[in-house]
């Protein structure tokens, strides 16, 4: 499992660029869309989007970050002058793309812009030319310097949402930051809340003793606080924060990324990334016969005409990973459609983007409604076989099947 910080081991711009280039195979990728929120209440995006202000309105953004202020070439020209009659804060950044710019210097000015707006639930957008380099890096700096992220793991969660490629210079100056916040200790009393930015409830990470996961019978084992096992893994009045715990236990509080492409859950069930779910002829040496994209649409588009060709079965359903989206109401027809595929002994390979979040939550709600795991126990089986952090509205989601299901399946109480 990968560590989600070495003390001994240094920041890497080689290391950083490997990860950036690892979902598209060692390849660096434009992003597909204008804009995406890689973090809870924050965009990343190109200038072109910042300049509609109309656009800006209706993703209720309220400050805007220009990394690329200027008139010349490969620079944006806005001003607070055309956000001030929307109540839009503007902070601007003449910063340029290259290498041997120092950017550095901007870090804690941008964080400190990014957390106001945040600490105030607001949404910030933060733009440079492409939303690739500029825009890519400030926000990065600023999950190291108010999320206590590591350089890796802030790296790791930005590109799982956006394709971005901060130039080597700048991934330089983030190493440089990696380590003076490691030699400070910045690292080691951090939590990463990737839901919750504002830090109203400490949820997605406490520093506390883990408990064990035995990822062979996928049942928690008794951790150092006695009758943690059937608190975690039964029946009982579910919360976000008690899902988050068990997701984050194993790796000592803090929420992780998978290392790998993709893990199998069970005999017959998979969960992994898009771009592993190209790979028609690896699936098939793998034994899939079916998939079951979680993030159907622009950006995650498998569809049909790439599987049934080849003899594998195929649903697609239109997910998205935001807080307000209502994924509960594709619980049954992919409960259904894993279960069918497992009583032909067929095997399944769910998937979204990265293979965390929308797929995870689908994979869950089938243990649940087919298998009539609780949550806890469903939650602590899949989290022992792959890192996954399902966000907080699907969580919650999946507490209300719990209490549903608690109803219905006598055996759950």
């Amino acid at each position: 499992m990968m560590s989600i910080f070495d003390e001994d081991r240094p920041c890497s711009v080689q290391e950083l660029q490997d990860i950036l280039t690892a979902p598209s195979h060692g390849m660096a990728m434009m992003p597909s869309t204008a804009f995406d929120e890689v973090y809870e209440g924050i965009f990343i995006g190109e200038g072109d989007s910042a300049k509609r202000i109309g656009c800006m309105k209706r993703l209720r953004v309220t400050h805007v970050l220009n990394a690329a202020l200027g008139k010349t070439a490969f620079h944006v020209n806005t001003n607070h002058v055309m956000y001030q009659r929307s109540n839009i804060q503007f902070l601007g950044i003449p910063a340029t793309d290259m290498m041997n710019y120092d950017l550095s210097q901007h870090f804690q000015q941008a964080a400190e812009f990014i957390e106001a707006g945040l600490s105030c639930h607001g949404k910030v957008f933060v733009h440079c030319v492409q939303g690739v380099s500029r825009s890519a890096t400030l926000v990065l700096a600023y999950l190291m310097i108010k999320r206590h992220m590591t350089a890796q793991d802030a790296t790791r969660l930005v590109r799982s949402e956006r394709e971005i490629f901060p130039n080597p210079g700048f991934l330089q100056q983030l190493c440089d930051l990696h380590e003076k916040l490691k030699r400070d200790g910045h690292f080691q009393h951090g939590w990463i809340n990737r839901r919750n930015p504002g830090g109203a409830e400490e949820s997605v990470a406490r520093c506390r003793s883990p408990g064990v996961v035995d990822s062979k019978s996928a049942h928690c084992l008794e951790s150092e606080t006695p009758g943690r096992q059937e608190e975690d893994c039964h029946w009982g009045v579910c919360t976000v924060e008690d899902l988050e715990e068990i997701l984050t236990e194993p790796s000592g509080g803090f929420m992780m990324l998978p290392n790998e492409p993709y893990h199998q859950i069970d005999e017959f069930i998979y969960i992994g990334s898009r771009a592993f779910a190209m790979r028609i002829t690896e699936l098939k040496k793998l034994g899939v016969t079916h998939i079951l994209n979680a993030a159907q649409g622009k950006g995650c588009s498998t569809d049909a005409s790439m599987y049934e060709p080849e003899g594998l079965q195929f649903l697609g359903v239109q997910a998205t990973d935001a807080s307000g989206f209502d994924i509960s109401q594709y619980f049954t027809c992919a409960a259904d459609y894993i279960a069918s595929a497992v009583a032909h002994r067929g095997k399944v390979f769910v998937h979204c983007v990265e293979g965390v979040s929308r797929s995870a939550t689908l994979v869950l709600a089938y243990y649940m409604i087919k298998q009539r795991k609780p949550v806890r126990e469903a939650v602590c089986l899949v989290r022992s076989q792959r890192e996954i952090c399902p966000n907080s509205s699907f969580l919650q989601q999946l507490c209300d099947l719990d209490q549903q299901l608690s109803t219905t399946h006598p055996s759950l109480k």
